[in-house]
């Protein structure tokens, strides 16, 4: 993990190192995503975020089921289960 010093100017802001808006491919205009987590900040790229987040969601994945189809099967179960859960509440009554 890299480290830099940088300073806040009198409105609060700071400017981002150039080598890592060059790395990044930030200019000017750009968006990005500044995280807050137990006295610490974290900035990154919108593409850093979305890169992150599919990393987590990888995991739960099956490969060589396209995700779309994964997601429908994955509904398709969960409403079965809902439909004989209120069958059985209904036969309660």
């Amino acid at each position: 993990m890299e480290s830099i010093t940088c300073t806040i100017d009198n409105q609060g802001r700071i400017a981002l190192p150039t080598g890592w808006r060059r790395a990044h491919r930030v200019t000017a205009g750009n968006k990005v995503v500044v995280t807050f987590d137990a006295g610490s900040l974290s900035i990154q790229t919108r593409d850093q975020r979305l890169s992150e987040a599919q990393r987590l969601v990888a995991k739960y994945i099956r490969p060589g089921t396209p995700v779309v189809d994964q997601l429908l099967a994955d509904r398709r179960q969960e409403a079965q289960m809902e439909e004989a859960e209120a069958s059985r509440r209904a036969e309660n009554l």
